[in-house]
């Protein structure tokens, strides 16, 4: 059965139902584009911390960019400011033991998500749940999220094909609280202490007129929440969807949405990695399923000129899915992650127009373009064995 349309009070309702999130009123999201905008952004918002940082991401290396965030909390935390930080355990593993050594040192609570070492060695499905959630909340008023970790790579403004092109959104509003709490949630993990009190969760005003939505990926405690957030808004469409996704492996029940959506007449257009991508397998994955799509008549294009690794979906020009979530069952039903729900045209409008300068500079893709060359069978193959895991 179809769903109701996005803007409507039933909708709503069945949002948080299935998200397992409340939807926050009176909330002001900044989208920031490519490193050149967000890491000057979070930058300052960290410098400018009187009480709290916390800080959670999945992929943090050596880098010119690394450096000035991890000098950034040094200096806070030697100022009194408590400063949390987690840190995937296999995302994270090359970077530089002196960073880490400088963190502490200055007093900076810092905790390793499931590292792949020791005892963990003798359970590998506990290893297998990585922590991808991108959180940055300052004194519990500021939040960030997005797409971006913190590498050479994602600096810039993805202009040159060892670049990747990314978004950050800075938050500002009620809703900055849920964003803490999805940190609280692996904090308390991790460390087993309740993240609680004024400093982490003042008494918010509103910044703007938002509608905005925190949903938490967090599959072995609450199921699947992106995942049929994705599904909901999909079989809620009327007019378009955009979607723009690194990791792009629809399971069957997102795929027969989105035909079902293109018999309705919806408009879907798609853009995703080219060969640049960092994980080959994953493009040929998703190639298997294009065809499909592709004879429903859904557009698909290749970002040419780096790595995107942006996630956005939109739909019907007033609903916007922003974060960490790609869209695969990894992110459905293993990996811990965070995105935003906002109900607003105005914010929509704002995420059309960055997809279609996106979209200018992509290529519309073909059937053909689906087949696999002779070479590529191996991994086309293996990663259908292992999609699910993708």
């Amino acid at each position: 059965m179809r769903a109701p349309e996005v803007d409507s009070e039933v909708f709503v309702a069945a949002m948080e139902e299935d998200a397992k999130a409340e939807w926050r009123e009176g909330n002001q999201i900044e989208t920031l584009v490519n490193g050149g905008e967000y890491f000057p952004r979070m930058l300052a918002a960290i410098n400018a911390a009187e009480k709290t940082i916390t800080f959670e991401s999945f992929v943090v290396v050596n880098a010119k960019v690394t450096y000035d965030l991890v000098m950034a909390m040094h200096r806070r935390a030697k100022e009194g400011v408590k400063v949390h930080v987690i840190l995937d355990g296999v995302g994270s593993r090359f970077l530089d033991e002196r960073y880490l050594i400088a963190l502490r040192y200055a007093g900076v609570e810092f905790e390793s998500y499931r590292p792949f070492e020791g005892w963990n060695y003798m359970r590998p499905w506990y290893c297998n749940n990585r922590d991808h959630r991108k959180i940055l909340v300052v004194d519990g008023k500021v939040g960030f999220t997005g797409g971006a970790g913190y590498a050479d790579c994602w600096d810039g403004d993805a202009c040159l094909d060892w670049h990747w092109r990314d978004t950050m959104y800075e938050l500002r509003g009620p809703v900055v609280a849920d964003l803490q709490r999805g940190f609280a949630n692996n904090w308390k993990e991790v460390r087993g202490v309740e993240l609680e009190g004024e400093e982490y969760f003042p008494a918010l005003k509103k910044e703007g007129n938002m509608k905005a939505q925190s949903v938490l990926g967090a599959p072995k405690e609450q199921g699947d929440t992106l995942g049929a957030s994705y599904l909901l808004a999909i079989d809620a469409a009327k007019e378009s969807i955009l979607i723009e996704h690194a990791y792009f492996v629809p399971n069957k029940k997102l795929r027969e949405a989105m035909i079902r959506a293109r018999k309705r007449g919806v408009e879907i257009d798609i853009i995703l990695p080219n060969h640049m991508i960092d994980t080959p397998v994953v493009r040929l994955a998703s190639k298997s399923h294009w065809p499909e799509l592709m004879a429903a008549g859904i557009r698909i294009y290749e970002f040419d000129p780096c790595m995107l690794h942006g996630k956005l979906i939109v739909v019907d020009d007033k609903l916007s899915i922003i974060g960490s979530g790609n869209f695969d069952d990894r992110t459905f039903f293993i990996n811990d992650e965070l995105n935003v729900n906002v109900l607003c045209p105005k914010f929509a409008a704002e995420q059309r127009r960055m997809f279609e300068k996106d979209l200018a500079r992509s290529n519309l893709m073909k059937p053909e373009d689906a087949k696999p060359t002779w070479k590529e069978l191996p991994k086309y193959w293996g990663g259908k064995l292992v999609e699910p895991q993708l």
